[in-house]
Formats: structure tokens, C-alpha cells, sequence
């Protein structure tokens, strides 16, 4: 694999994909669960932030992304540039200043080369030209910034994350209607079908976890819990186990359930090679628009979102605070991979035949027929890059 594909390694020690997997899982817990959120999306911009912020501002900022004051000032750069043309995860970061504003020469030295853009006080133009931004740093996903221009936006900063990947084994596509469950009153539904090598599921007392690989790094949790369980407990012990920590499905023995899961016994045309796992889920396109001030503590955001407060003294010549802070995002899951993106903003203002079946399989059926949560994650490093809630599949 190209060394730029790579570059998460390179860059983010083990302690500081712990911090922003913290980041992720605190912001996740202040919150109800949503359709798909990013707390990689949020963690770059919270280390620009700390750079132009001094005293109790910059620190509050620095225990939130769980970061030392030098390394807050070179992440940003070095992740914005390393995953400027990757293919599988890509990360843009850009500033925003009008005409009310004067930045630090020194500030902006640590920003991403060509980070930094001008606001007209043209509403529309300067909408037309976000929006633009955040289409081309999503490859389309997301085609608007997240941010209202009827207020006040003397600096904007923002950073858009995307992922694609394709599966390694492609699902199949198929029709599903269910007649049980809470999604039986949807008539018929996208679903999807793959077999899959038996040690891609796990499973524990809480939770099954099926992980799907596709390439450029990037693996895809499915996590099923009890049907009785809060969304908030089923997402949050995906994100915080690790699937290795569960017991293989392939162990299970024919008549043995486990969550969403059976094993039963099958007559073949062909031998069984090995465990298998067969598969049955739904396709997915979801979207979420968040407030991040509504968990401004969990972000380290509550002395920079306050006007009488905040200190950026080492970012403009003018007092300014974080006046919004917003972050959109889509996540698509289909047939032969998946792909998502986040664009989150941050505003400042001042103040054939029929064959013999000779052979016995032990199926394993996992079945994802009500909702799950998901967790998008970089293999090499295990860093959290996106996670949500399936509350509905696409319908047919």
C-alpha cells in the first residue's frame, strides 16, 4: 500500500489515537445516538482552536482533544497535507476571516499551506463558495457548509473528513420484506446478502459484532445488541469493545444462538472449507446535522463559546469566540462498499441443473432485521473515524 495511505501510522502516536477515540466516545455519551456522527471530524479542529487560545480557553481546548500544546500546533497541518490525495480517507482544513478580523501572522504559519480564505460580507457569494468547498473536500457527498450566515461570522474554520472504501467481499443485493420487528411496517426494503470467512463475526452476552474489511485500511463494525436495549448502550459498547475480546461465531455449535445469531445445520452440493458466516442486513443512506455547543463541555468548547471569556488573544488582533459550531454528516452503506463524510464549522465572531447435496454445512446466520449501530474504523491503527445508529434501511 502507498506510504500515504499509510499516514495515520506516521503521524498520530498510540496515545494520541487513544485521545481523539476518547473525544469521540465522550461526545458520543453526552448525547442521544444519531444517525452517523464524526469525533475525528471535530478533534483537528479543536487542536487549531488551541493554538490561538491562551490561558484557561486553550487549556480547557487541550484537555479536550488530550493533546500537548506542540503537537496541537503541527497535527493539523500534517494530517490536512498526508491525506490530501489518499484515496481511502481524505481531510481538508480551512480558515475563513472577514474584514473585521485580523489574524496572527504566526497562527496562520501553522495552518495547512493555502488553508486561509476570505469572507466578503457578501452572503451570497460567501455561500456560494463554502458550499462549494465542502462538495469538493466530501467528493460530493456533502454539498453545503454547516453554518448560518444571517448571524454574525467574522472567522470561520472547518474541516471536512471522507471515507471510501469498497468490501473485500461484495454483498448481494435482494429484496426483503419483513413481517416481525419494528421494521415490518416499511413494506419492502433494500437488504443485502454476502457469506463471509467465519472469524469476521464475534460475539458476547451484550452484543455481535460482524467487522467488514474493505481496502484502504478501513474496516466497517456492525454492532447488534439486545432488542430491549437502549441505542445508546448498544452504540456505545461497539465503540468501546474489541471484537478480539468476543468469542468467535464459528465456535458456536449447531442449535446454539447468540444475539441475532443461530447456528443450524444445512445439506450442500459442496464441502464446507472452513467457517463461514452468512450475512443478511440492509442497505443504508443516513445524514445527521449537529450542534456542537449542545455538548460543549464534552468538547471543550464552553470558555471559547463564551463571549465575555474567551481568550484567542494568539489567533486575531480582535477579541472573538465561538459564536457556532456545527457539523454535518452522510454515511452510505450499499452492496459493494461504503463511504461517508463530515463537514464541520466553526464560526467566530467578534463579541444451473439441480445438484446433488452430499455435504453437511454448519450455517452461522447473523441477521440484521431491526436496528444496529455501525463504527467506521482504521485498521492499522484503530482510530474512530465515524459512527451511528441504522434506525431504518433504505426502503425498495
Amino acid at each position: 500500500m502507498a506510504t500515504r495511505e499509510r499516514a495515520l501510522e506516521r503521524i498520530l502516536t498510540p496515545r494520541e489515537v487513544a485521545a481523539a477515540n476518547r473525544l469521540h466516545r465522550t461526545w458520543l455519551e453526552a448525547r442521544a445516538p444519531l444517525p452517523v456522527m464524526s469525533g475525528f471530524g471535530v478533534w483537528p479542529l479543536l487542536s487549531v482552536l488551541a493554538t490561538g487560545a491562551v490561558g484557561d480557553t486553550r487549556s480547557q481546548l487541550l484537555t479536550a482533544a488530550g493533546l500537548t500544546p506542540e503537537r496541537a500546533a503541527r497535527i493539523p497541518a500534517a494530517l490536512a497535507e498526508a491525506f490530501a490525495e489518499t484515496e481511502s480517507i481524505r481531510l481538508a482544513i480551512a480558515v475563513w476571516a472577514g474584514s473585521r478580523i485580523t489574524l496572527d501572522p504566526d497562527w496562520t504559519a501553522g495552518l495547512p499551506v493555502d488553508a486561509v480564505g476570505t469572507l466578503t460580507g457578501d452572503t451570497a457569494a460567501d455561500k456560494a463558495a463554502l458550499d462549494a468547498w465542502a462538495a469538493r473536500a466530501t467528493r460530493g457527498l456533502i454539498d453545503r457548509m454547516p453554518v448560518d450566515l444571517s448571524q454574525p461570522v467574522d472567522l470561520l474554520l472547518a474541516s471536512a473528513l471522507s471515507v471510501t472504501t469498497k468490501w473485500i467481499t461484495p454483498f448481494r443485493d435482494l429484496r426483503r420484506t419483513f413481517t416481525t420487528g419494528p421494521w415490518s411496517r416499511l413494506g419492502p426494503v433494500r437488504g443485502l446478502a454476502a457469506t463471509l470467512p467465519g472469524d469476521r463475526l464475534r460475539v458476547g452476552d451484550h452484543l455481535s459484532v460482524l467487522t467488514l474489511p474493505g481496502d484502504g485500511d478501513i474496516d466497517v463494525l456492525l454492532g447488534l445488541g439486545p432488542a430491549d436495549r437502549a441505542p445508546g448502550l448498544v452504540l456505545g459498547s461497539l465503540v468501546a469493545t474489541d471484537p478480539a475480546s468476543l468469542a468467535p461465531a464459528a465456535d458456536l455449535a449447531v442449535g446454539d444462538r447468540a444475539i441475532g445469531v443461530e447456528v443450524t445445520e444445512q445439506r450442500t452440493a459442496r464441502p464446507q472449507q472452513g467457517p463461514e458466516v452468512d450475512v443478511e442486513t440492509v442497505r443504508f443512506d443516513l445524514a445527521s446535522d449537529l450542534d456542537l455547543l449542545d455538548a460543549h463541555r464534552a468538547l471543550g468548547l464552553t470558555l471559547a463559546a463564551d463571549r465575555d471569556r474567551a481568550r484567542f488573544d494568539r489567533m486575531a488582533a480582535q477579541p472573538v469566540n465561538v459564536s457556532q459550531a456545527r457539523q454535518s454528516c452522510r454515511a452510505v452503506f450499499s452492496a459493494t462498499g461504503f463511504e461517508a463524510a463530515a463537514v464541520t464549522a466553526i464560526a467566530m465572531a467578534r463579541a444451473a441443473g439441480v445438484p446433488k447435496l452430499n455435504h453437511r454445512r454448519k450455517r452461522v446466520l447473523i441477521t440484521f432485521d431491526r436496528p444496529f449501530a455501525f463504527l467506521v474504523r482504521h485498521r492499522p491503527t484503530g482510530l474512530n473515524l465515524f459512527a451511528g445508529w441504522v434506525d431504518e434501511p433504505e426502503t425498495a
